[in-house]
């Protein structure tokens, strides 16, 4: 359920484009009744073309962070949760392409020796002082996500549970506060910065993305974001998806349009 919700409008001088914000905690529960949540801000930035026309386009911005908490060290080990990946929706025309992603300042990259797309990342424990550009994710296409349903795009790691998220308090010092099931994790944050062609007035905002529904049998569970958690339960033997319903529900369950007034 949703337990933070902030909308947040910035005006620029008059003659540039506006950007606002939304923000959303999502939470929910894996198996072994172990809670996980993420932290997911949203910036829409709109940058050309014309939204009544369906031409427009902007620059969005999703700053993820892992806030389930710490699972401290005991016996048997309980995996703290690594976010692998987030799930959001867009209209049908829609192009979507991913142009940037950084690991923000004040970030550990945590690694025991891991290779990732055939880059080796040494043993140690950084903790960044400035905004780090990396490769270690990459953007999807249509992806399922169980009991939530279809997405039509996500973020994620680009070799499974290898650079996922961990809550930025398991890591305190770059000393570890909880066992963690993972070779190499980021404890920090996360953006990615994403390049949105096709536009219509149904997608004009950061909050837009809220009323853009998962396909789904039944519409009551219908999502707009969610996240894959990786590496939890006893041993870090479970996984799970998480997510956070619609505001809108879609009259159709299985189809959804481009257009705000298809909905109710």
């Amino acid at each position: 359920m949703r337990t933070a919700h902030v909308f947040l409008c910035l005006a620029f001088m008059a003659g540039m484009a506006s950007a606002d914000q939304f923000v959303e905690s999502v939470n929910g529960v894996c198996p072994e009744n172990q809670p996980v949540s993420f932290l997911a801000t949203i910036g829409f930035t709109p940058t050309g073309g014309n939204f009544n026309a369906g031409t427009g386009t902007a620059t969005v911005t999703f700053t993820i962070e892992n806030t389930s908490g710490v699972f401290p060290f005991q016996s048997p080990a309980l995996g703290n949760p690594v976010l692998t990946g987030i799930f959001f929706n867009v209209p049908p025309g829609t192009g979507v392409g991913l142009s940037g992603m950084s690991i923000l300042a004040g970030s550990s990259i945590v690694s025991t020796g891991a290779v990732v797309n055939g880059v080796p990342v040494p043993p140690g424990c950084t903790t960044l002082v400035a905004d780090q550009p990396t490769t270690w994710y990459h953007l999807e296409g249509s992806t399922a996500t169980g009991e939530y349903g279809i997405f039509t795009n996500g973020l994620t790691t680009l070799e499974g549970v290898k650079a996922g998220l961990v809550d930025p308090q398991v890591y305190v010092a770059c000393a570890a506060q909880g066992d963690v099931f993972s070779p190499l994790v980021v404890a920090g944050v996360v953006r990615f910065t994403l390049n949105l062609t096709g536009l219509r007035r149904s997608l004009d905002s950061a909050a837009d993305f809220t009323t853009i529904c998962t396909l789904r049998p039944e519409p009551s569970d219908a999502s707009w974001l969610a996240g894959k958690f990786q590496a939890t339960g006893t041993n870090g033997e479970e996984s799970c998806f998480i997510a956070e319903p619609c505001t809108l529900v879609p009259v159709t369950a299985w189809i959804w349009g481009d257009v705000k007034n298809l909905y109710r």
